[in-house]
């Protein structure tokens, strides 16, 4: 028995320093040896053996030389980026995006395809197989290692479905990950959109560390928040922590698809802003969200009234944010943010500052998502990067225990978590 627990703890050893490597090598993109071993303080004979496995599994190359403080020349290694890659898929209400990435989390092609009214959740289903299909059939050479699907909440992680969607039918009736595992015969990591686009920021952000508290908030077709803390999500116990659009500001308020009345995603959601700006119009659904944007950009007075009106509820959920998880970051992204991102942080910020513990606003920043795009589908991207990097001898070692060192079922299957 001891030798077991033995051989258990020196395996667990070995795939944290792997995982603290490629973390590193994530980091500095392009580094020596000497300067791993450095910054991770391993001896330089570990760092040697593992960036050897490394090198043995193509998982990293040496590309060229470095030159150090004293002169000395070193060999230079990084990640591979031109023959390994990951996916990225995002499923929205009413678009979806699939996207291909090399290890650094950089998008080698991202494509957008809008979902039309009244489609169903096969349907759609469907159509993200033939473009994410056609996408890889464009990089012939590219190993995809792994898939990371960002999807709209609430997603029950017991029952790996997707709860319910604002407008669309049937997604309870899909086992998302079984069907994408049985249909591109890879690891498969799914996370709800605000906790992608959450693991994204964190992977990124200069101002956080493993310790504090980073909260992503949606401001989208959908509201909803991704929490990270000590670089581990907070999911919950069934996976539905974050879900701030479901939160009831007005108990006598319209009813929500999930079932409750007064939710504050039905107050300041895409959905919501283009169907009070049709009605304010008087137009029956002829104005679009791209209609809204270009007329708030133009500084149409209804639209931007309309627009502030949906930036003060969104406020009201930041708060409740605050005031319960004392964040040091809190980041705002996706489509709504993006309409008239100077407005939005003043309208926020300012809000916030009048009704949030002033001890507790004295720690936290508000800003702008650092992704102009998509940040959601970058984020499905990193959670399948972060799951390789976890335990990369699955993916790349033929002996490897499918269980793994742990003896308990692959990361894949674990909750995700991020070294910086």
């Amino acid at each position: 028995m001891k030798e077991t627990m033995r051989g258990l703890n020196q395996g667990n050893i070995q795939n944290l320093n792997r995982s603290l490597l490629l973390n590193l090598l994530r980091r500095e993109k392009v580094c020596a040896r000497t300067t791993l071993a450095e910054h991770s303080g391993l001896k330089q004979a570990t760092v040697t053996h593992i960036i050897n496995d490394f090198m043995n599994w193509n998982l990293v190359k040496e590309v060229g030389l470095l030159t150090g403080v004293k002169g000395r020349r070193s060999i230079a290694i990084s990640l591979n980026t031109e023959d390994l890659a990951v996916a990225g898929i995002r499923i929205a209400r009413q678009n979806f995006s699939v996207g291909l990435f090399n290890l650094y989390g950089e998008a080698v092609m991202i494509r957008r395809t809008s979902i039309k009214h009244g489609q169903n959740a096969r349907e759609i289903m469907d159509m993200v197989f033939h473009a994410m299909d056609k996408m890889i059939r464009q990089f012939p050479d590219k190993k995809i290692l792994a898939l990371g699907l960002a999807i709209p909440g609430p997603y029950n992680r017991v029952k790996g479905r997707i709860s319910v969607v604002t407008e669309v039918e049937g997604w309870a009736d899909i086992p998302l990950k079984d069907e994408f595992m049985e249909h591109y015969k890879i690891p498969v990591i799914i996370e709800e959109h605000a906790n992608a686009a959450a693991l994204a920021q964190f992977w990124y952000s200069k101002e956080t560390n493993n310790t504090d508290v980073l909260v992503y908030v949606a401001f989208a077709q959908g509201i909803g928040a991704g929490i990270v803390n000590n670089g581990a999500l907070l999911t919950g116990s069934t996976g539905a922590a974050g879900e701030i659009g479901h939160t009831t500001i007005d108990i006598h308020g319209p009813r929500c698809s999930c079932g409750n009345y007064g939710c504050l995603e039905g107050y300041c959601s895409s959905i919501t802003f283009v169907k009070k700006l049709n009605e304010a119009f008087g137009k029956k659904d002829e104005l679009t969200f791209s209609d809204a944007v270009l007329l708030v950009r133009k500084k149409d007075p209804t639209a931007v009234k309309l627009y502030m009106e949906m930036c003060d509820y969104l406020s009201i959920g930041i708060i409740n944010v605050i005031n319960s998880f004392n964040p040091r970051a809190i980041v705002i992204g996706d489509e709504m943010a993006h309409v008239n991102p100077t407005l939005m942080l003043e309208r926020v910020i300012s809000n916030v500052q009048k009704r949030v513990v002033p001890q507790t606003m004295e720690t936290t920043s508000i800003r702008l998502s650092s992704y102009k795009q998509d940040s959601m589908v970058y984020g499905a991207a990193i959670i399948a990067i972060n799951d390789i990097f976890q335990n990369p001898a699955y993916y790349f070692d033929p002996e490897q225990d499918p269980q793994g060192t742990d003896g308990t079922l692959h990361s894949h299957f674990r909750n995700v978590r991020f070294s910086l």
